[in-house]
């Protein structure tokens, strides 16, 4: 029988593996344990609830904490799997709730802040590579301007047919909509409102943005 070289040396080593833990006598339980303990220290999960759509994930927030038991620093957010729901499991956006600026904690009703989080209002000129805080009240008539105007250039009244005649449409397709799960029912409600009404054709929703 012909054994090569990476043959030999998986036999062998896994061979002396077995012999380590069986017959020597080595007990991994205190090392599993003690490797555990070390990973959770001044680490504290707390269970809260993933706000991107109704499904109702359960996630659970790790924060280091000092001795007094105050939140110290975000370490991760991973899916809860006690969670009926989800069972562990978390999808994209889920995942990536560690970008939130507050994170709820149900159980203390805690605020765990992410100091990352960016928490002012940026805007980049046309032509620009920086880019520049502004305040709420810059920004939303910023873009209330911007909307009216692309609306009044783009915004079709009436059209013809192909037997000549004209129909009122009242229709604007410079302007589309795009939903995502951080909206919850109501809020999708007053969107599609607002939308309809400027006349906008192009809504669409997507649950993972």
């Amino acid at each position: 029988m012909k054994v090569t070289r990476r043959q030999f040396l998986k036999v062998t080593g896994a061979t002396a593996a077995s012999f380590a833990v069986i017959d020597l006598g080595f007990d991994l339980k205190a090392t599993a344990a003690g490797v555990m303990e070390l990973r959770t220290k001044n680490v504290q999960p707390m269970p809260t609830i993933c706000p991107y759509c109704a499904t109702g994930c359960g996630l659970l927030v790790y924060s280091e904490r000092d001795s007094a038991g105050k939140f110290v620093k975000l370490l991760s957010v991973q899916g809860d799997p006690d969670n009926p729901i989800n069972r562990g499991a978390a999808c994209a956006k889920g995942s990536a709730m560690f970008n939130l600026r507050e994170i709820y904690d149900e159980r203390t009703g805690e605020q765990v802040i992410n100091p990352n989080r960016v928490q002012k209002p940026l805007y980049r000129a046309p032509g620009s590579d920086k880019w520049e805080e502004k305040d709420w009240d810059w920004m939303l008539d910023e873009i209330t301007k911007r909307v009216v105007e692309t609306r009044d250039k783009a915004f079709t009244h009436k059209e013809k047919l192909a037997d000549g005649s004209e129909a009122i449409v009242n229709r604007c397709e410079r302007i589309g909509s795009m939903g995502g799960s951080g909206l919850d029912t109501e809020e999708c409600y007053l969107l599609a409102k607002l939308m309809r009404s400027l006349g906008l054709v192009f809504l669409e929703t997507q649950a993972r943005i």
